[in-house]
């Protein structure tokens, strides 16, 4: 790799680790409230978008593909 190609790669792997952090502290977020929610529609909503904060960190930290289960 070239010295640009290298701080490039740097910057995206920095850009990814800072928004894996962003989704993570919604993710934690949403959980907090699914936990206090006062109807059952409400957890379920917070749950879901909790879910959908996980499953999208762990997509950019490799961690997840939403293909896996259907590629055999």
């Amino acid at each position: 790799m070239t010295e640009v190609s290298d701080e490039f790669a740097r910057g995206q792997q920095a850009e990814r680790e800072r928004f894996a952090e962003y989704l993570e502290h919604f993710e934690k977020g949403s959980r907090d409230l699914a936990e206090k929610a006062d109807s059952d529609e409400s957890r379920v909503y917070q749950t879901t978008i909790a879910n959908a904060m996980q499953a999208m960190r762990q997509a950019i930290t490799g961690g997840f593909h939403w293909q896996d289960g259907w590629r055999k």
